[in-house]
């Protein structure tokens, strides 16, 4: 590779998220008609791939500070356009619903058993188009609901869900591999479609980087009340750091949070938010339709496995050579004779 080239190769790699992903999502989508295919898979595949930022950055031989301030301009820029333009945009219903499921609670209705009705037009990068409309209970933990910008409709939750990109890379910014990892326009794209994660990846990242004091146990309770991949983040970092009170300091501050709903309309978020509906007596629940292509079909699933590699990627190793060498003993283990 020549020293030009090799200079900008972090540059070519950010393009190449963005753009093989979509020259592949495109005629994945036209030729199998599955969103899931199109759109989901392919640029969560390409959310993964933004560790390939790390080890191009280190090959251009500059240095990673001033390559992360012009991928930061790139993919800010990318977040932005497809905000303003809806290119490669409106890939969930969530920036749609959250302002009316709030408005449900401050009418004094229960968001869990009360449907909102979502109206918008899913897209893929324009060229594909479909009007969504059906109702939907509100799924997630209640102190999400209080995280938007009042009035200003999905552009503004999709606006707010870019700015916690912003400020997550802002409180990575000292870490050379979290802060290429999580710079990729690929990520600023799911900020700008306006996921609902990103506050709550904004609030874990300030309790994990902003400091030990207040401030970062605040954001890291708030988190517990949020969104459910947040409470089970918590519980298996404190798990796995051999502290088990916390890990139960988890579970009794999330039912705390979850009380007054549950003593409102029980299985409301019981069913909806708890146990997904999965439990006796909740198949009747408005979003009980779950099936195991959930596991790989949402977008931002993709963005926690990412987040969680480049903020612990020491740790991930480790417990990957671990299960292999588990599997390399199982393989290896001699067959005691019947």
């Amino acid at each position: 590779m020549s020293s030009r080239r090799q200079r900008y190769l972090p540059e070519i790699v950010a393009a190449l998220l963005v753009g093989v992903a979509g020259a592949i999502s495109i005629p994945l989508f036209f030729g199998v008609g599955d969103v899931t295919w199109a759109f989901a898979v392919v640029w969560g595949i390409a959310t993964l791939a933004s560790v390939a930022l790390v080890p191009a950055v280190r090959r251009s031989g500059l240095d990673w500070r001033r390559e992360l301030r012009l991928l930061f301009v790139i993919s800010l820029v990318v977040g932005a356009v497809s905000l303003i333009t809806g290119v490669g945009n409106n890939a969930t219903d969530e920036p749609y619903t959250m302002g009316g499921y709030l408005g449900v609670l401050l009418s004094g209705r229960d968001p869990y058993t009360t449907s909102v009705t979502i109206s918008y037009s899913a897209h893929t990068l324009n060229l594909w188009s479909e009007h969504v409309s059906a109702p939907f209970h509100y799924v997630y933990l209640p102190l999400l609901l209080f995280f938007q910008i009042p009035g200003t409709g999905a552009p503004g939750y999709k606006a707010m869900c870019l700015a916690c990109w912003v400020g997550i890379v802002y409180l990575v910014r000292r870490d050379e591999f979290a802060a290429l990892c999580l710079v990729s326009p690929v990520v600023a794209l799911v900020a700008a479609n306006g996921f609902t994660d990103l506050p709550v990846l904004l609030l874990i990242t300030l309790a994990l980087r902003g400091g030990q004091g207040a401030t970062g146990k605040a954001a890291e309770y708030a988190t517990y009340a949020m969104k459910q991949f947040a409470n089970a983040f918590w519980f298996v970092y404190y798990v796995f750091r051999r502290d088990l009170a916390r890990a139960g300091l988890v579970l009794v501050l999330t039912v705390v949070f979850a009380a007054p709903f549950l003593l409102w309309h029980p299985t409301g978020i019981w069913c909806e938010a708890v146990t997904f509906s999965l439990s006796p007596g909740c198949g009747g629940a408005m979003n009980s339709s779950r099936s195991w292509s959930d596991l790989y079909s949402h977008w931002n699933y993709y963005l926690w496995i990412l987040f969680v590699y480049a903020l612990f990627p020491t740790e991930v190793h480790r417990l990957a050579r671990r299960a292999w060498a588990g599997l390399l003993r199982l393989r290896t283990r001699p067959e005691v004779p019947a």
